[in-house]
């Protein structure tokens, strides 16, 4: 808590209301400020709905018969279920009403997490609620719920399926049923149990059914072994999108992965995710079970942004506090260090969820600015983009004036409308987002007791368009990939003028067929993700591939390349060399000698030992030593021996201010951060290590200890980012690959190598804005 900062400097950045409610303060009461955005009612939120000509929005169900919805399914007999997730940011008002109880606003600029006792406060308050809704008057608005399950986990999403209902509880998946007709669910299992849980911004989401019979999910935080009682032996799943069978019996990993919540699929079975800040990602069309097929082969990136357009046109107001944080210099600077988007008060995708396939168009969620976006699903040779629709170019296809309208998920309803799930409240965003000072003054949880569901409706019939001959294909040779293929079928890979998804899902589907594969990369090797379609099914044919296409390469230059690395990595000398002596120019030569070199074998060198998390003993007088740090902290360290110290000490891993690399989590943004928070990071590394920055040790076959950080991950291969910023990519099968758990990579034991005054330099440097 700091009011170290004199009243004048926030009179300048915000002006004398600003100087008056922290005068306020000061004495002993927190001012409550009269700009905060009210309520409305279901009719008059209705009001304010702005959508194209030829749609209409009704309302389904309000508070107080839901509250804080998540998800909603129509099960196989017409009946509707919400999922509701509680609990969110409640940790966050917690802790500021400790904080509250000073008298004092908390002005210091920075980016902090509530208290262990805010957050175990708010344990009995954070659950799951699953509804069945009816409309007994038959007005088209739900009027009475039931509950079919209470006291979950936090739901994040819902489906029909098996006769019952599939929910997203992590760290379960629970099926349940209503086995004797008397709308109450009598079955309530665990079908899979066992994924990470972290804070409620995400978790295992919103369960979806594919083209292809499963049912597909987005990951949550990292967990351990999935295991269920249907299960045959519990599961690893890597940090990917996952699909499972309804009856519990399989769970496996999918190409591609959401970063918030939701998936959406195409009519020809192209899946799209997305991310906060990209309105959509298209997932690479290999799926994962074909990237497991030769182990030799490295996989390529598995999802990315389909559209560079990330601007939102909004027409309600942004929410006071973000236009306080905008206007205010220092938090302003704060967060344009980590984009635009987060520093502005409005104008940019910084939510973007829950998207959904309708009527041939792509939506995706943006609730932080209270609208839902539209783009046009546009074919790119093998990938799809998205393109804004013409006439909404610089606007929205469905905004509010609402600023409590929260739209978080989408969902097709039985008579082919749009459900849209609206989480109404105030304030939608994390609480750490929130400047703490105007946490205080607006809390962070009005409107948990409300929710509403609305229907959104096209005017005009709508008849889905027939898949192309190639869409068609693809969706059958994918729902078919355990059949053998047709001599048509096999035929077809001849072709020169295939389309080009078509071609690429040829490459996989025709296995090891060396005629095809040979005439598919002569005549499509130039296609986006082609090299990888074909090593998928090259496995023992790389050989004749690469001999027969060194002879006749027509357009396969970029397959022989992927081809010649796959071979190099086997390190047999005796097969890249009798390679060397048929292909020997170009990259593909280039390759094959480079992977000549790595077979020699290293000179004798002692073993790097796997780093160990530190005894009790050295935890302990580290902890001793953070009092003098803190101490030296306010004794005006130096901030140019912070620099040299980081450069020296820090540079190799880490980046800030323009110094050192990437390899652990950059700290361009620690200017946000408590100062005792980032000591601890420093003095205990292993405390709490960053999700996506888990230290990994591999051991090469030729000898080598690799110490690094997972910068992709594969079914086949594993690229590390190592100190010093070079990346290393590595078979599994040509390598012992161990995840530590809760050992950081960054060394222990600064505490005993550096003075107080030094590490206070480099955590003041840190927290310095260029």
């Amino acid at each position: 808590m700091s009011t170290s900062l004199p009243g004048f400097l926030f009179m300048r950045h915000c002006g004398a209301a600003f100087a008056l409610l922290v005068c306020s303060a000061a004495h002993g009461e927190i001012p409550k400020p009269d700009d905060a955005p009210q309520p409305l009612s279901p009719a008059e939120s209705a009001k304010l709905f702005q959508v194209p000509a030829g749609y209409q929005i009704r309302l389904l169900a309000s508070e107080p018969l839901i509250h804080e919805p998540s998800g909603i399914c129509w099960d196989d007999k017409g009946r509707c279920f919400v999922c509701e997730l509680h609990g969110y940011n409640v940790e966050g008002q917690y802790d500021i009403d400790e904080l509250n109880k000073t008298g004092q606003l908390d002005l210091e600029v920075r980016r902090i997490q509530a208290s262990e006792a805010a957050k175990k406060k708010a344990e009995a308050e954070t659950y799951g609620t699953v509804k069945l809704l009816r409309d007994t008057d038959g007005d088209g608005v739900m009027d009475k719920a039931i509950v079919w399950a209470d006291r979950l986990p936090p739901c994040y999403g819902i489906t029909a399926a098996n006769g019952g209902l599939i929910v997203a509880c992590a760290p379960h998946i629970v099926f349940l049923k209503d086995s004797d007709g008397d709308d109450k669910a009598d079955v309530n299992e665990k079908l899979f149990t066992g994924f990470g849980t972290g804070n409620l911004e995400r978790g295992i989401n919103a369960p979806t059914l594919g083209p292809d019979g499963w049912y597909y999910m987005g990951r949550g935080w990292a967990g351990g072994e999935i295991t269920g009682p249907h299960l045959a032996k519990p599961v690893t799943l890597p940090a990917t999108d996952f699909r499972i069978r309804a009856d519990g019996s399989a769970i496996e990993p999918v190409s591609g992965s959401t970063k918030t919540m939701g998936m959406a699929f195409t009519p020809s079975g192209e899946r799209f995710v997305c991310t906060t800040t990209h309105p959509g990602l298209y997932v690479t069309p290999i799926p994962w079970r074909y990237l497991m097929r030769n182990p030799d082969a490295a996989a390529p990136l598995l999802d990315a942004p389909a559209s560079d357009d990330t601007r939102v046109y909004p027409i309600s107001k942004p929410h006071p506090w973000r236009t306080k944080r905008e206007q205010h210099a220092e938090y302003f600077a704060f967060y344009r260090k980590i984009s635009l988007s987060d520093a502005a008060a409005s104008g940019y995708f910084t939510s973007a969820c829950g998207p959904l396939v309708w009527r041939d168009q792509y939506f995706v969620c943006e609730p932080a600015q209270n609208l839902i976006h539209r783009a046009d699903i546009v074919r790119d040779g093998t990938r799809l983009r998205l393109e804004r629709v013409k006439g909404e170019e610089q606007s929205e296809f469905l905004a509010s004036r609402d600023s409590w309208f929260h739209p978080m998920s989408l969902t097709r309803t039985p008579d082919g409308s749009m459900a849209i799930c609206d989480f109404y409240r105030e304030i939608i965003e994390d609480y750490s987002a929130i400047p703490r000072h105007l946490q205080q003054q607006y809390g962070v949880t009005h409107g948990n007791d409300r929710g509403r569901i609305w229907i959104l409706k096209a005017k005009e019939e709508y008849k889905e368009p027939n898949l192309s001959f190639s869409e068609a294909k693809v969706l059958q040779l994918r729902k078919d990939d355990d059949k053998p293929l047709d001599a048509a079928t096999r035929a077809l890979s001849l072709k020169p003028d295939l389309e080009p998804n078509l071609a690429l899902q040829l490459a996989l589907s025709v296995g090891a067929d060396k005629e095809s594969l040979i005439a598919l990369a002569r005549n499509h090797g130039q296609l986006k993700w082609m090299d990888a379609a074909i090593a998928s099914s090259a496995h023992h044919l790389e050989k004749d591939l690469l001999l027969s296409l060194a002879a006749n390469p027509g357009k396969s230059e970029p397959v022989m390349h992927n081809l010649a690395g796959i071979i190099a990595s086997r390190g047999d000398a005796q097969e890249i060399s009798a390679y060397l002596a048929v292909v020997t120019t170009g990259k593909a030569g280039d390759i094959l000698r480079l992977g000549l070199e790595e077979t020699k074998p290293l000179p004798q060198h002692a073993e790097v030992p796997a780093p160990t998390p530190p005894s009790a003993e050295q935890n302990a007088a580290w902890e001793r030593r953070v009092p003098a740090v803190l101490a030296a902290l306010k004794d005006k360290p130096n901030l140019d021996e912070g620099r040299v110290l980081f450069q020296s000490i820090c540079g190799a891993c880490h980046k800030s201010h323009g110094i050192g690399v990437s390899v652990g989590p950059d700290l361009d943004a620690e200017f946000q951060r408590a100062p005792e928070v980032i000591l601890r990071d420093v003095l205990f590394p292993s405390e709490a290590a960053r999700p996506g920055y888990e230290t990994l040790r591999v051991k090469t076959q030729r000898g080598e200890t690799l110490l690094g950080i997972a910068a992709s991950d594969s079914p086949t291969s594993v690229t590390l980012k190592l100190p010093g910023g070079t990346e290393r990519t590595v078979l599994r099968k040509r390598a012992e690959i161990r995840t530590l758990r809760n050992v950081s990579l960054m060394p222990a034991g600064l505490g005993d190598a550096l003075k107080p005054e030094q590490i206070a330099s480099i955590i003041a440097f840190l927290r310095s804005v260029p």
